[in-house]
């Protein structure tokens, strides 16, 4: 089984056969280096209603996006646990 990591620039997928919440890559696709997302992650981020998200959220990079939405407590990412909301 694999995972899938995002790029926070382009959205390029690279898998993985291990499953962690985030690795930092150089993307084959855009060349830019950057901590691409688990998959599950950008779900997740996708699923912060329009009207939380910051003016300029559309031009934010996804490891942008994660960080704000940690900061401003509108996701709930444990660094230890599941991935996921179960």
């Amino acid at each position: 089984m694999t995972e899938s990591y995002v790029c926070p620039h382009c959205k390029h997928v690279e898998e993985r056969t291990y499953r962690v919440r985030l690795i930092v890559l150089t993307c084959p696709n855009c060349g830019r280096n950057g901590r691409f997302l688990n998959g599950s992650l950008v779900a997740r981020l996708d699923e912060i209603p329009e009207t939380e998200r910051p003016d300029d959220w559309g031009t934010m990079p996804l490891d942008a996006r994660l960080q704000w939405a940690i900061e401003e407590n509108v996701l709930d990412v444990s660094f230890t646990g599941p991935l996921s909301v179960e």
